[in-house]
């Protein structure tokens, strides 16, 4: 009885109907042909043939869904033009120009093998051998055997003549499997009893068991002229010796379903299966209010004690419809554990546009899995992801995939990382989906077309669009103000009063949130633009925000940097002395301090210049070179030198040549004004030195002729035997000459020297 049982269970087991999975379809290119590999489970059928355009291959039992998004990878669009899944489910149209045709063969892991070959497609293509079917689980055979297999060919039997009867029997279509034949009635009456038995142990709940909803397809024909290149899991004897069951383990069955479910990321991070992210399953056509209702029901079971599955239901609904708060707190006032809870708090968190946290978040990592968790995992980084990490494709498809509202809830924060990580042309994608919604968020829409101005650098436009969203009356407002007053300061214009006032109205009215406080520092820095410096100093003095120091400090940095560009030395001068106290210079930065140092320097305050330099500061390049400037203002040549020494540069060699020429070294001024590349100031030097030869090369026609006339040492000697004595009238006419021209050299040189 235990025999039939366990028989009559693996019969039930062979007539379910086979679900649809998803097919990974590789490629890979090769010098006379290009490969694909269609990843279909072992024992899989499958055929191709010859369509008007290219060639189809089909899956007669089994609807697939083909996942064609990595085929054009690695492979050009020259042999294989296009790569479409068919409205049936269960084929796939490769499309191929009249050049190249088909060659396929399966692999032992299941795999179908088709290799698009160069030339014409031959006259009578060779019969592929069926694959064995294995139930045990397939061993992974790597990634590089995939394009590197060659078809296994069996050596065929030597024709025989065919008998009268085989002819005959040649015409008809070869039965790939018998059907079952009962013997006698015996076998029908055990049988009935068998189901008596098994359905009086369901209702018992002592076991289970699914029938399936339609009879099992029956395996097509084959054709005798037309051999099929089938990997066949139906194929059997024609004498019926076997039946077409199929066996499988406990053991394989749960194993399988695993690696199905959690699949690893290329970081090696377990990839979650979709349904944990299937955000559209959690809504219905309902109202919101009626699909609220019936969440908040049953909660609470047997003894007051929480429901978890019923609680975990209504934080879905709550994310659905973009109640991220109200998730957190479901969650939390029924202590729901984080392991039952999973990644709901995290995608409650996104949806209310809260920033992650990396120490609590579970789905840093999982950017490059092929499933809907990518675009969570992008969208929860508390920094922006690699590029090269980020499985776009599936990033799309999860977006794709999402409500209505949820798409306009994430998508400009997903546009502003995909933007960020140097992916303009896949944030653009996210736009157009955004904007094919039913109902498209048209301040979605404007953030996420001010964030590509941005980065196509039309801050023009983009502030137009900020500053329509700045005055709308939605959530987006306040940070829409912010960033339109950081594009304005960045293109170093004022900010409006109007836009200041509002700032620090609504950063008042946020206060205690980084919404808040980056409104906060957008008063200050907008104030700064206009030269109330004053009230901006106040502002930052009466910020007490211990959580934001960091962006109280930036602010603070931001503002002097401002401060150091103000056009009116007086206005510079009068706010630097007074705000003394707080232009800390550990809070600034390097260049900050420098610009502030070199402000001070030509202005006179040397002293003050050296102060505002931190210790850091000073060791530094750039510092060194700031202490130099400042001590060349206060005529310490030496000091200025000695900040100088070993420093590299054109700069620091300008500086030394300075330094030098204060000191009265004019030689050597000279050469480090050659090494800076400074022409004119070499020159000046050369003079000062009495380098009349390089005077006499380089310098001035002025300079030229004055060294020509008093400096007869660089002119080449004359042979005493050219020299024709002159007489005495002569000598004395050449006497009046050559004074007259030293009188116009000098005018000349006096004239150039006061020239400024």
């Amino acid at each position: 009885m235990t025999r039939l049982i366990f028989a009559f269970g693996l019969f039930l087991l062979a007539a379910l109907p086979v679900a649809a999975q998803q097919i990974e379809v590789r490629s890979g290119e090769h010098d006379n042909f290009s490969r694909l590999v269609f990843m279909l489970p072992p024992g899989t059928a499958w055929t191709t043939e010859r369509v008007d355009g290219g060639y189809r291959l089909t899956t007669p039992g089994r609807e697939s869904r083909f996942d064609l998004s990595k085929v054009f990878d690695l492979i050009p669009k020259t042999r294989v033009l296009a790569v479409t899944p068919d409205v049936d489910a269960r084929s796939v149209f490769i499309e191929t120009p009249p050049s190249v045709h088909l060659e396929s063969f399966p692999l032992p892991i299941g795999a179908a093998v088709v290799d698009l070959v160069d030339g014409a497609e031959p006259e009578k293509p060779t019969p592929v051998a069926p694959v064995t079917q294995s139930f045990r689980p397939a061993p992974n055979r790597g990634y590089l055997d995939l394009y590197w297999s060659k078809p296994e060919t069996t050596p065929a039997p030597e024709p025989e003549p065919p008998t009268t009867a085989a002819a005959a029997a040649s015409e008809k279509p070869v039965q790939v499997a018998s059907p079952l034949s009962l013997p006698d009635a015996r076998v029908q009456a055990a049988e009935r009893d068998l189901v008596d038995e098994l359905g009086r142990a369901a209702s018992q709940g002592l076991i289970t068991m699914e029938l399936p909803k339609h009879a099992p397809e029956k395996p097509a024909a084959v054709q005798p002229d037309k051999p099929a290149e089938t990997s066949s899991a139906e194929a059997a004897p024609e004498d019926g010796s076997s039946l077409p069951l199929q066996s499988e383990t406990v053991i394989d069955r749960d194993t399988a379903a695993t690696f199905a479910r959690h699949q690893l990321s290329d970081s090696g991070h377990s990839c979650p299966p979709d349904e944990e992210f299937d955000v559209l399953s959690w809504q219905t056509d309902k109202p919101v209010v009626e699909q609220l209702t019936e969440a908040r029901k049953d909660l609470v079971g047997e003894f007051d004690r929480p429901r978890p599955e019923a609680v975990i239901h209504l934080a879905q609904v709550y994310i659905a419809h973009g109640f991220g708060l109200e998730a957190k707190d479901a969650l939390r006032s029924f202590d729901i554990a984080p392991e039952e809870a999973g990644f709901l708090p995290m995608m409650a968190e996104i949806v209310d546009g809260l920033p992650s946290h990396a120490s609590d978040n579970d789905l840093i990592g999982l950017t490059a899995c092929d499933g809907k968790v990518a675009l969570w995992s992008v969208l929860a980084s508390p920094e922006t992801p690699r590029k090269e990490d980020v499985n776009f494709g599936a990033v799309l498809r999860a977006y794709s995939a999402l409500p209505p509202n949820i798409r306009a809830l994430v998508g400009p924060s997903l546009s502003a990382k995909l933007i960020e990580m140097g992916a303009p042309d896949v944030a653009s994608t996210v736009r157009s989906m955004l904007a094919r919604a039913p109902k498209a968020d048209q301040q979605a829409l404007e953030e996420i077309d001010a964030q590509i101005e941005l980065d196509a650098g039309r801050k023009d436009e983009a502030t137009r669009l900020l500053d329509g969203l700045a005055q709308s009356d939605t959530p987006e407002a306040a940070e829409a103000l912010v960033k339109s007053i950081e594009v304005k300061l960045s293109q170093g214009l004022a900010i409006p009063a109007a836009d200041v006032d509002n700032a620090g109205a609504l950063g008042l009215q946020m206060r205690g949130s980084e919404s808040g406080a980056r409104l906060i520092r957008a008063e200050v820095l907008g104030m700064g633009s206009t030269g109330r410096f004053d009230e901006a100093f106040r502002a930052l003095a009466n910020w007490d925000a211990p959580q934001f120091d960091d962006i109280k400090r930036k602010t603070l940095n931001d503002l002097a940097a401002l401060l150091g560009k103000v056009p009116t030395d007086d206005i510079f001068i009068e706010n630097v002395f007074r705000h003394r106290e707080q232009l800390d210079a550990n809070v600034l930065d390097e260049a900050v301090q420098i610009t502030l140092a070199d402000r001070l320097s030509n202005t006179g305050f040397a002293q003050s210049a050296r102060d505002i330099l931190t210790p850091e500061t000073r060791r530094s390049p750039e510092g060194r070179l700031a202490l130099a400037r400042a001590a060349l203002v206060g005529r310490d040549a030496a000091a200025a030198y000695s900040y100088l020494t070993d420093l590299p540069g054109e700069e620091a060699s300008q500086l030394r040549g300075e330094a030098m020429s204060m000191i009265g070294n004019h030689r050597t001024a000279e050469g480090e004004f050659a090494q800076a590349g400074q022409s004119q100031a070499q020159i000046e030097e050369a003079w000062r030195a009495g380098n009349w030869n390089f005077v006499a090369k380089e310098g001035s026609e002025t300079q030229k002729r004055f060294v020509e006339l008093f400096a007869p040492e660089t002119k080449p000697p004359t042979d005493p035997r050219d020299v024709v004595p002159l007489g005495p009238l002569a000598e004395a006419q050449q006497l009046i000459t050559q004074s007259q021209s030293e009188r116009e050299a000098f005018a000349k040189l006096m004239q150039e020297l006061k020239t400024p």
